[in-house]
């Protein structure tokens, strides 16, 4: 059997943090296996140390399987992004190597590319070693490393089963951040009567130590001093346990954090009439006619999803919309509030906080906006982050809330493939962002669950 196996591997960029510290795991050429983590976890740090571009600063790394990377693409001269990635993905089941390493493979696929892809990735005869955060993807591997904090969990499973598995951990440790919580009340209250009791004591040994005669003092006070010796000890047995139970809450509470974030209902009703319409367009890009006379309409507090293959307009439709393109002829009509996040994110400010960011776009005071950036998890200092190092998951929530944070959300909200290169729990807070939003939405996405998740109720194909 052909494998590559990692034994106690360390790797970190600086000497602060180890992405990688002591991790053990074996990848061999019968199973496709799916690594994922959030970002800056290290997914595709050990995606190059597989491939030989990385090399541990500790442990060893053994291959007898021949390789081949497929790395981030861009698109090429000539080609859109969905065919470059296609004719790269070619190139790497064409190679016929015992273990592919896929960073992100079904990113910029359309529909029919994604299913022709996942038709040869089921098919392919050897192993495969995927970073993806795509979940139809996910769902077709035979397992599951998870990457954290340095360290992995291997699931044996798909992510339906990682899911599952996720789910019953989490309960666990509600179950036990529960039965802690009831464990520092009941020790909390026996602390407290126990020092009461030793006041109460020390009162009434003080009155009769002075009721006493000065012989019968001796005594008392010898009584008095194994008395407090004896509940001091069981005052700090008790402070001992009351501490380890406190220790165990806070572990299990940072575990157990919940990054979902909390969009205010809005203080007046969305536009409830024709927000779009588009009558007898044209327009061409590039010499090549992309609409001819077409027609489009949508309604106020409707979801739409805009699909066709790679080329068909969709984002550039989105950009007509929005104002950033002209049509050469026939007429495009916009009503109500409408908010456009590309691909990029690029509505903030990279070189301004959080705060400031959410002051921009909303218009909001300060004290304001840093309600709304509580809202979306940004307390405390985090609040004045710059956004041009934010990570991208944190980028998302910031882009959120100067969208969504305020009392004026958007009427519409234009999303141009949202999910590509968030991580899995970005994904999600998206997803939950969205069903909270009771506006229009118009989305053009490849990822089918996503768009099952926000609900979408009419398809549109270009």
């Amino acid at each position: 059997m052909a494998f590559i196996s990692l034994s106690n591997v360390f790797f970190g960029y600086d000497a602060d943090r180890n992405l990688l510290a002591g991790v053990s795991v074996v990848f061999n050429d019968t199973d496709k296996v799916a690594i994922v983590g959030d970002n800056g976890s290290g997914k595709t740090t050990m995606l190059r140390m597989l491939n030989g571009d990385v090399v541990p600063d500790a442990g060893q790394i053994t291959q007898n399987a021949s390789v081949f990377m497929l790395k981030q693409i861009n698109a090429q001269e000539g080609k859109s992004g969905g065919e470059a990635q296609s004719d790269a993905l070619a190139r790497a089941f064409d190679s016929r190597a015992e273990i592919l390493l896929l960073d992100e493979p079904t990113n910029n696929l359309d529909t029919f590319a994604k299913q022709n892809f996942f038709n040869r990735f089921m098919s392919y005869p050897f192993g495969a070693v995927v970073v993806s955060h795509d979940r139809e993807l996910l769902q077709r591997v035979d397992k599951i490393i998870e990457l954290a904090n340095g360290a992995i969990t291997v699931w044996g499973g798909n992510y339906d089963f990682w899911v599952a598995q996720k789910r019953i951990l989490r309960d666990s440790m509600q179950a036990k951040y529960t039965d802690a919580n009831k464990e520092i009340a009941r020790l909390t209250g026996t602390l407290n009567i126990a020092q009461n009791m030793c006041q109460h004591h020390s009162a009434k040994q003080k009155k009769d130590k002075a009721n006493r005669a000065a012989g019968s003092r001796i005594e008392v006070n010898a009584l008095k001093g194994k008395s407090q010796e004896t509940e001091a000890k069981r005052r700090a047995q008790i402070q001992k346990k009351l501490n380890a139970q406190i220790e165990i809450q806070q572990n299990l509470s940072t575990q157990m954090r919940d990054d979902k974030i909390k969009i205010p209902v809005p203080n007046k009703a969305f536009y409830s009439k024709e927000l779009v319409r588009i009558s007898d367009m044209c327009f061409s890009y590039n010499d090549k006619q992309v609409f001819n006379n077409f027609d489009f309409s949508l309604m106020g507090c409707t979801r739409v999803r805009l699909c066709g293959r790679n080329g068909a307009g969709k984002s550039t439709l989105l950009k007509l919309i929005c104002g950033d393109l002209s049509p050469d002829s026939g007429t495009i009509n916009v009503s109500g509030r409408v908010a456009y996040l590309n691909q990029n994110l690029s509505i903030l400010d990279a070189n301004k906080s959080v705060v400031e960011n959410i002051m921009n776009v909303t218009g909001v005071l300060k004290h304001d906006a840093h309600a709304i950036a509580a809202n979306f998890g940004f307390r405390g200092d985090a609040s004045q982050k710059w956004v041009g190092m934010l990570s991208g998951g944190e980028l998302l929530k910031t882009t959120l809330a100067t969208v969504l944070g305020g009392a004026e959300q958007p009427d519409l909200l234009i999303l141009d493939e949202p999910t590509n290169n968030l991580e899995l729990k970005s994904i999600e807070i998206l997803e939950d962002a969205l069903n909270q939003y009771r506006g229009a939405i118009l989305l053009v996405s490849h990822d089918e669950i996503f768009a099952k998740n926000i609900n979408i109720d009419t398809v549109v194909n270009l």
